[in-house]
């Protein structure tokens, strides 16, 4: 009885382990992937005030690819009844919807000339300030849920 009861003991340490370990690499990839986009913002800024709209625009082109599995993360990983982890998703799939339209008026004209540079510089700032906010969130939350999350977006 006692053996199997440590027995029992030390298999359900090894699983909490096991499990802790995985949430914390889940939520280090969320960190890395939120840094990333944050670096990219930022680079995006920095190009637009030196009046250099086609390296913002192909940093805009790497966010939007970048975004979908930032905003699948926040869904699935994150506890989606907690108001914040509400609007950070909301925020991301609006991010996500600007981004994909900022990057088709990149695409348009020669060298990107339809964008306007102070506008998207200013839009890039809030996008920054939200995906800082975004990293606050998943600091904060755990990350041990399995949610079933779908968004539907055209592109």
């Amino acid at each position: 009885m006692k053996l199997s009861l440590i027995l029992a003991t030390l298999f359900m340490c090894q699983l909490t382990f096991a499990q802790s370990v995985r949430e914390k690499r889940i939520k280090q990839e969320m960190l890395d992937r939120t840094n990333t986009l944050i670096e990219k913002v930022e680079g995006a800024r920095e190009d637009l005030e030196k009046e250099d709209v086609v390296s913002a625009c192909k940093k805009v082109k790497e966010l939007f690819i970048l975004y979908p599995e930032h905003l699948k993360s926040i869904g699935s990983h994150l506890d989606l009844d907690r108001n914040r982890t509400i609007r950070a998703k909301d925020q991301a799939l609006n991010q996500l919807i600007y981004i994909h339209r900022q990057s088709l008026i990149c695409d348009q004209g020669k060298d990107s000339e339809y964008v306007d540079p102070k506008k998207l510089r200013k839009e890039l700032k809030e996008v920054e300030n939200s995906l800082k906010d975004q990293r606050k969130t998943i600091k904060k939350s755990d990350t041990d849920n399995e949610n079933k999350f779908e968004y539907y977006y055209e592109f």
